[in-house]
């Protein structure tokens, strides 16, 4: 089933009734109301907009509107609670079995959560199988908790980008601290979460919709009904995996190997180590040379065997 962290929908203004005005932003021109906003970023983002000149009613809204559900993340058998948390607020009253029924989505980030406990493992992988570095990027996300994938395209209607990081960290950073405080068992999200990474692809067009999701349509139910992993895509699309053949190793290297492993792989202790065995004449940097090409093949074995595209498939 098809999740997301975030969705933006249009619909009618008339499933929107009972506005609290005190709690909405009025923005006019000439005397002329054009539309009524509300917005929030904590506990979750939420943004409900009344737009009187083209008689819409936008909302956009994150999975934390979900609160204790949020591991479940925004879906089909889920969207009602959604709305319904916005009933919860006092602002307005939404028509939720109407809007699901005729609206469309504008925007989303389709989402995974996959069970996978070392997130650097995953960041050294995707440079060295990036399929072509004049199409796709990659840059760190939050500082070195996570990777953006995207492609060079000077349009919206081609830009692709696709987000990795620890959600674990991420969760418990201050800025959730809101969030998780208007959960009853936060202690259960933050144990769900452990050892968690997320893939995030963030979809900006209704064009992109379709095409990713594979759908005729962006109605809302059609987008939610999705069978594509339009994840796995855009991973396919961007990365290329071969089939990886070891190089075969000498006795010398797996003497060295051995010192390694004995060193726990921290090449500081490797040097100690070796300094220790040898006369104070050595050249340790020619001495040290086998540990650390050896080193540097072994890491690089370790992430082609990791193929990222069968934690999302």
């Amino acid at each position: 089933m098809i999740t997301f962290d975030k969705i933006k929908i249009i619909t009618k203004i008339a499933y929107v009734t009972n506005i609290n005005i005190d709690k909405f932003m009025i923005i006019s021109k000439k005397g002329n109301i054009l539309y009524d906003k509300y917005q929030q970023d904590k506990p979750y983002n939420l943004l409900v907009m009344i737009n009187y000149q083209h008689n819409e009613l936008i909302l956009e809204f994150t999975g934390k509107i979900l609160l204790d559900k949020y591991p479940s993340l925004i879906n089909r058998d889920n969207i009602k609670d959604c709305l319904s948390e916005i009933n919860k607020l006092d602002i307005c009253s939404l028509d939720t079995d109407a809007i699901i029924q005729d609206s469309e989505v504008v925007k989303c980030d389709v989402t995974k959560d996959v069970e996978f406990e070392y997130i650097d493992k995953i960041l050294k992988n995707i440079r060295p199988n990036i399929a072509n570095h004049n199409k796709w990027k990659d840059k760190p996300y939050r500082g070195k908790e996570g990777i953006t994938l995207e492609n060079i395209a000077k349009t919206p209607k081609y830009k692709k980008r696709l987000i990795i990081y620890d959600k674990a960290k991420e969760l418990n950073s201050a800025n959730n601290n809101e969030f998780l405080s208007a959960c009853s068992n936060s202690e259960k999200i933050i144990s769900y979460f452990k050892n968690k990474i997320r893939f995030e692809l963030n979809i900006n067009t209704m064009e992109q919709i379709r095409q990713l999701l594979n759908i005729p349509n962006n109605n809302l139910i059609t987008v939610l009904n999705s069978c594509s992993n339009p994840i796995l895509s855009v991973i396919d699309e961007a990365l290329v995996y071969s089939d990886f053949q070891e190089t075969p190793m000498t006795l010398k290297d797996y003497e060295h190997s051995l010192l390694l492993k004995e060193c726990n792989y921290d090449m500081s202790v490797v040097e100690a180590k070796v300094r220790s065995l040898v006369s104070k004449n050595t050249y340790i940097k020619r001495v040290m040379q086998p540990y650390k090409e050896l080193y540097t093949q072994m890491q690089a074995s370790s992430c082609q065997r990791l193929n990222i595209r069968e934690l999302v498939a």
